[in-house]
């Protein structure tokens, strides 16, 4: 059947991701500081920030001939004027290109060359490995700039060159067609297997998911007494939409931190009485966890939301134990959907749910024949509605494979939904492990294994065995303080997970490591980890064959 979502469908207004966001509605006063840097005590109130977007737009068209369909790229860790640039380029009708900060040259390149990408605005820790792909894909350093207020090696601060320009326009008008079809955002995804591809985000997209996510959230949330911590990247479409977007919409003030630290984020929050936030697992396993929680007064914290992977029923109990004034919740969704399809409401938390389908949106759960499947039975998600992406940059085929004829985008999300509406991710197709013709979902195995006394993070993957022609689970360990990774451990980490699931979702083996490979979005790159397996497999091989 065609799942509905339950909630009231909303009026989607069909402008400009600055027009919606300059429309101002919630009436923020001009010289309300919205963008704050946690650090050093620097800020943007709600008129600079516009007059600095404005001007940084006019200077784009009228220096560097920047037009529709241009791109401007940044390659930034998180910083309090992020915002400038990035809105900017669309305010002056082109599109923005955030890469990750951590891209080796090589990297940066694929997306500047995939972009054409015409401006690059990075920081000053980013610089060499900015100006090697820059010179490899022939951008001219005279359109490369840096955030901060210093010239490095010849490079300028933007806010030099964009912001002392003397003319300010207005942006770019979009059409209601315009607005569907014009691209803002070129996020690349994770890329764990395969190519990044470009996620082609339109005005429309954007705009609808910020309004959708708010409807849920607007009765816990206020921008004139809430404040946001922007600790997760800005180059990630979960804290470009859900941090930049919506505290810029409602005028909450936003915190902007260049990478998390534990301790930094426990000041802040105590400090400056933060009492918003988006997280992922990893982050919340340490405030479950880690004893210099107990050092600060995090009560001020009422919703912090999780996104990017699962988050296990057993972790959300955790840490809802260790700070019971924090409502702890998962929302659902990929770069492809704005990102946010499926979200938990604030006041109907249940433990290990993604929560509810987002309003404007349908959703289908199929079976590997493109079924549908009854209620209650798992199967890969279908979404469809207005946040659903254009399509892949340059790659049509990538689109029309993952985009059918009814507009249904193919999530490759195994799920189920339960009698009240509640969606229950359980995995990905492609991460599912075969055992002998059985299912078994790395995530339940994590969520499992993270509530053991002596596991502080995991991961698992299948490993092929030739020998019985399946894949059998392996469990890769970071083992708590104090714990010794041993061959008794391991064992006992295996009986724990015997003694709670069906014999083919058993551990076959386990691996002791100092830190599970993640993305900066806190994604397990599983690809990692099957690659230390094979390598360790070929090793065992040649070891064999040495020994005959």
């Amino acid at each position: 059947m065609v799942i509905e979502s339950k909630l009231p469908l909303i009026q989607i207004p069909e402008c400009s991701v600055i027009e919606f966001l300059f429309s101002n509605p919630f009436n923020i006063h001009s010289d309300k500081k919205i963008l704050l840097d946690a650090i050093t005590g620097e800020s943007l109130t709600f008129a600079q920030a516009k007059d600095s977007i404005l001007r940084f737009a006019t200077c784009l068209r009228e220096r560097f001939n920047f037009k529709r369909g241009d791109v401007l790229a940044i390659y930034s860790p998180n910083q309090f004027d992020y915002s400038v640039p990035l809105l900017g380029a669309v305010a002056a009708g082109g599109s923005t290109s955030p890469a990750n900060p951590a891209y080796t040259p090589k990297e940066l390149a694929y997306q500047l060359e995939m972009t054409k990408a015409k401006v690059l605005i990075t920081h000053t820790a980013c610089l060499e490995s900015a100006l090697e792909a820059a010179d490899s894909v022939n951008l001219p350093r005279s359109h490369i700039f840096v955030f901060g207020k210093h010239i490095v090696n010849g490079i300028h601060p933007y806010s030099q060159v964009f912001l002392s320009h003397t003319r300010c326009e207005g942006p770019v008008h979009l059409t209601s067609k315009e607005a569907k079809e014009t691209v803002a955002y070129l996020c690349f995804s994770s890329g764990t297997t395969g190519t990044s591809k470009g996620v082609m985000t339109t005005h429309s997209n954007i705009v609808s998911n910020v309004l959708q996510y708010y409807s849920i959230e607007q009765q816990f949330i206020k921008g004139a007494k809430d404040r946001m911590l922007g600790v997760l990247p800005f180059y990630h479409i979960f804290a470009l939409a859900i941090c930049l977007h919506v505290a810029f919409y409602i005028g909450m003030p936003l915190y902007v931190v260049p990478k998390f630290d534990l301790i930094t984020f426990c000041q802040i929050v105590q400090q400056a009485k933060i009492t918003y936030t988006c997280l992922v697992p990893p982050v919340i396993l340490l405030l479950a966890k880690e004893p210099v929680i107990d050092q600060y007064d995090l009560s001020s914290l009422k919703i912090v939301v999780s996104g990017a992977a699962p988050l296990g029923a057993d972790l959300s109990k955790q840490v809802r134990k260790r700070l019971p004034d924090t409502v702890f919740k998962q929302g659902y969704g990929l770069t492809e959907t704005s990102p946010v399809s499926i979200v938990e409401p604030t006041d109907n938390v249940i433990d290990g749910s993604t929560g509810i389908l987002l309003p404007n949106m349908t959703a289908k759960i199929v079976d590997e024949n493109g079924k549908e499947v009854r209620q209650g039975e798992r199967g890969e998600v279908w979404l469809k509605g207005p946040n659903v992406m254009k399509g892949y940059l340059n790659n049509p085929k990538a689109t029309a494979d993952c985009i059918d004829k009814d507009g249904y985008f193919h999530t490759g999300d195994v799920a189920y939904q339960d009698m009240h509406g509640h969606f229950y991710i359980v995995d990905r197709i492609k991460e599912l492990i075969k055992y002998k013709g059985f299912q078994v979902p790395p995530a339940e195995l994590e969520a499992l294994l993270l509530s053991s006394p002596l596991v502080a993070d995991c991961a698992v993957i299948g490993i092929y065995d030739h020998e019985q022609a399946t894949e059998l689970p392996r469990a890769y360990i970071v083992v708590k303080p104090g714990i010794s990774p041993s061959e008794e451990t391991a064992r006992a980490i295996m009986r724990f997970i015997t003694e709670q699931v069906v014999y083919y979702k058993q551990l076959r083996s386990v691996r002791f490591i100092d830190a599970i490979p993640k993305s900066a979005s806190g994604k397990i790159l599983r690809r990692v980890l099957r690659d230390a397996a094979a390598a360790e497999q070929k090793m065992q091989q040649e070891k064999n064959k040495a020994k005959l």
